[in-house]
């Protein structure tokens, strides 16, 4: 079954030095840190591939969920005016058939960036599927949301240097 997300969402993050931010997304320890499932383990199997374990339960509906796959990542590089663009998808998951965006990291000062996320098109295994029912879309939207946020807290309390 195919759910066409179409989500945007788009964040203007203070103490976020986009070049910082870019090398940032290509390092386990940062999205281990801005994960907002109860538990991802996670590490980079080449230089574009991120492979994970997440064990995490929707609170919605109180149902555990543990999934592993691949995010590949594919730096489009800097478009003028509209930032660093890196295309993404899953791959090698048995709930998420397919799950296609993009990021997109743009400078607006030497500490202050603006940060979309940006997914094209999601599509659940059908077994996955009956777990969520209607509300996959929006458990989505949700944990993009939530993965900003911890962006933005991350930014406020620490320096993303650390984790290069």
């Amino acid at each position: 079954m195919l759910i066409l997300a179409k989500i945007s969402k788009v964040l203007e993050v203070n103490n976020c030095n986009n070049d910082i931010l870019f090398q940032a997304l290509y390092k386990a320890e940062f999205w281990e840190a801005i994960n907002p499932a109860k538990k991802m383990d996670a590490e980079f199997t080449a230089p574009n591939v991120l492979y994970t374990k997440i064990y995490d339960e929707i609170d919605l509906i109180k149902i555990p969920i543990e999934m592993e796959g691949e995010l590949l990542l594919s730096d489009k590089g800097e478009e003028e005016g509209k930032g660093r663009l890196i295309e993404f998808n899953v791959r090698n998951n048995k709930d998420i058939r397919e799950l296609e965006g993009r990021i997109r990291i743009k400078s607006l000062s030497p500490i202050k960036s603006k940060l979309g996320v940006f997914v094209e098109s999601f599509t659940l295994s059908s077994e996955f599927l009956n777990l969520l029912g209607g509300g996959a879309d929006l458990i989505l939207q949700m944990k993009i949301s939530e993965m900003l946020r911890n962006i933005e807290k991350i930014c406020k309390i620490k320096d993303l240097q650390d984790f290069l």
